[in-house]
């Protein structure tokens, strides 16, 4: 082999070696494979009960043993396909809990699915999910994986729920309990001070008591629904390059959007939307008919009415009497750390992207 040809390999293999990096590139480049959409499975990242739904399906494989189990006032033990063991409980005495070893303060491993009203002792810890045919009453200072209810369910007090759970009747949640993941209801929701939330939806979310209803909820409603909706795009928008403060008992017909922050006084009226690019402070009284949102932190103050979606990228603070969309205006109450006075009222969804707390009104 000469020299000549020798160096023409060399050059040869050392192109080879520089290219190779950068074929998937020039293809890419061709065809263009990464500019198509990703496939997202829409129930998975918008439906807060795509796991409840989910486990309704697996639950159904198991429907006739546990209507057996419930017309004999038995209990049934068994292995389901994926090697998890299932418990299936028709009668809702602690013998059924002793029978089976699942007392106060033990550790259930088991799927549990129950034909009848449940009342669970303290301090239990499930692995798996739990089934509620019947109304549910859980145990205090109790640990849940997930939990389906087919009617009420009711959570005592220092619960955790550390994945999804859903009841198709009310959610009842005592104090200091922790809800972490999807929670739901069909029907209405209530949280006691000291909870601490991530995701919720229902119809309607009291924080305190469910007959928490602001006093102006019913006049307001009716009055919205009377006035002739009108959208932000028809309306005009004034843009404000600083801070800004609407006076108290003001009325405002226009969309707001301001560069700095936003204080409304107490009793003001926006008909249209609201966008402050700083901190945005609420007194008490104020109706915003549109949406309400904050690129800081946010301060609603007691007594507000929003009936548009309401969203801050920094805390939110709600204080008692205020209330966030309408039973025929759902709406999504938006922001990294939520802190909710008791007797504050929400329909539709309330998320907290890191953590929600209810707590004691002063």
């Amino acid at each position: 082999m000469n020299s000549a040809f020798a160096t023409f390999i060399l050059f040869s293999a050392a192109a080879l070696l520089l290219v190779l990096p950068l074929l998937p590139a020039l293809f890419e480049l061709r065809r263009k494979t990464d500019a198509e959409p990703l496939s997202v499975i829409q129930a998975y990242a918008g439906e807060i009960r795509h796991f409840a739904g989910g486990f309704r399906k697996f639950i159904d494989g198991l429907q006739q043993p546990l209507l057996e189990c419930a017309t004999q006032g038995t209990t049934a033990t068994g292995t389901l396909r994926d090697g998890d063991e299932y418990l299936l409980l028709g009668r809702s005495d602690q013998a059924a809990f002793e029978a089976v070893g699942t007392t106060s303060g033990a550790t259930c491993s088991s799927v549990v699915a129950a034909g009848v009203d449940l009342a669970l002792p303290s301090g239990l810890t499930f692995l798996k999910e739990l089934y509620a045919g019947g109304r549910f009453l859980g145990g205090e200072d109790t640990t849940y994986r997930a939990i389906l209810g087919d009617k009420a369910v009711h959570l005592q007090r220092a619960s955790k729920v550390m994945r999804w759970a859903h009841a198709s009747g009310s959610f009842q949640v005592d104090r200091d309990c922790d809800l972490y993941g999807r929670i739901s209801s069909d029907i209405e929701m209530s949280l006691q001070p000291g909870c601490i939330f991530q995701r919720l939806n229902a119809p309607r979310i009291a924080m305190g008591s469910m007959d928490t209803v602001p006093t102006q909820s019913e006049g307001m409603e009716s009055e919205s629904i009377a006035r002739e909706p009108v959208s932000d795009q028809t309306r005009r928008r004034r843009l404000i390059e600083g801070d800004w403060e609407i006076q108290p008992g003001e009325l405002v017909e226009e969309n707001i959007v301001t560069r700095g922050s936003l204080h409304i006084g107490a009793g003001a009226r926006i008909l249209g939307s609201v966008k402050s690019n700083g901190p945005l402070l609420l007194d008490s009284g104020v109706v915003v008919e549109g949406s309400l949102i904050g690129a800081a932190t946010m301060h609603i103050g007691p007594s507000c009415q929003i009936n548009g979606p309401v969203i801050a990228e920094h805390e939110m603070f709600i204080r008692s009497g205020s209330q966030c969309g309408t039973p025929h205006r759902p709406t999504t109450v938006s922001a990294p750390l939520i802190e909710v006075e008791e007797g504050s009222l929400f329909f539709g969804t309330l998320w907290a992207r890191e953590q929600g707390r209810v707590v004691l009104r002063p």
